[in-house]
């Protein structure tokens, strides 16, 4: 993520820094680490589900800039 090199391919692997910007590092790292050992087809829709969630909590917080 920090490097941004290619680990499963797109949309995943924007949508995972996506979720750097919206937790902290070590929080995405902890709740990744769950998922770590399944298939970019397996991981997309899991990460998808949790940057949906990350950014409606963003806005009602009042997040202005929303990756």
């Amino acid at each position: 993520m920090v490097h941004r090199i290619r680990l499963f391919g797109e949309p995943l692997d924007t949508q995972l820094r996506q979720m750097g910007k919206l937790m902290f590092y070590d929080r995405l790292c902890d709740w990744f680490e769950q998922h770590w050992s399944k298939s970019a087809e397996e991981i997309q829709p899991i990460v998808a589900a949790k940057l949906q969630e990350l950014q409606e909590d963003a806005r009602k917080r009042g997040w202005e800039n929303i990756p």
